[in-house]
């Protein structure tokens, strides 16, 4: 399903699908989310807090997922992606993501919306909830960066894969109700002029 919505100087555009994976798959995603491992980290990445990650967005990620056979997370994302989207990635960047309750409350981020843009490397970015299904564990998009409240909520989902542009700016809700926010994350590369880009990322 596409949206648009109709702004004084822009159109805000996002894609949502709901039931994402099939129900194997996601079992099988599940499993592995369930089993691999997560470390500390926060977004953003780039930003160094003096060691003290809980003055960013506190965050705790897998690795990026890899190639590693048919049934491997990367693999059940890549092909239910072509499937569902039509879209044929030419470089994808996903992992697993946790967003703690306690933590969240304890970061100065707690209540405030904080819109941003995700790299120019990338054409699309999205993600996939797989743990709630509320206004608040969502996802907020923004007309500019600059705005104080979003133009559009997304709610999240169980098993809802949603994206859009990765230069319309947009934030993770944050005032999240369950105790741990489980998503999937995902970037996408698939015009030729930006994987050049992405090849040539320091």
């Amino acid at each position: 399903m596409e949206i648009l919505k109709n702004t004084a100087n822009l159109i805000v555009m996002f894609n949502l699908v709901d039931n994402f994976y099939s129900s194997n798959n996601l079992g099988l995603i599940v499993i592995n989310f369930l089993n691999l491992h997560f470390q500390a980290n926060h977004e953003p990445h780039e930003t160094y807090f003096g060691g003290d990650r809980l003055l960013g967005y506190p965050t705790h990620e897998t690795s990026k997922l890899k190639d590693e056979g048919l049934l491997s997370p990367y693999n059940i994302f890549k092909n239910t992606w072509e499937e569902k989207t039509n879209i044929k990635p030419l470089a994808i960047s996903t992992f697993f993501r946790k967003t703690k309750l306690d933590e969240c409350k304890n970061s100065p981020s707690w209540g405030q919306y904080k819109p941003h843009r995700d790299s120019k490397n990338f054409d699309i970015a999205g993600l996939i909830y797989f743990n709630s299904n509320r206004l608040d564990d969502g996802t907020y998009i923004f007309e500019k960066e600059q705005d104080y409240e979003p133009t559009v909520i997304i709610g999240s989902k169980y098993n809802r894969c949603v994206w859009y542009d990765s230069q319309i700016p947009h934030s993770p809700s944050m005032e999240q109700t369950v105790n741990e926010r489980w998503t999937q994350p995902f970037f996408i590369v698939y015009k030729e002029e930006t994987l050049k880009l992405y090849e040539n990322r320091t």
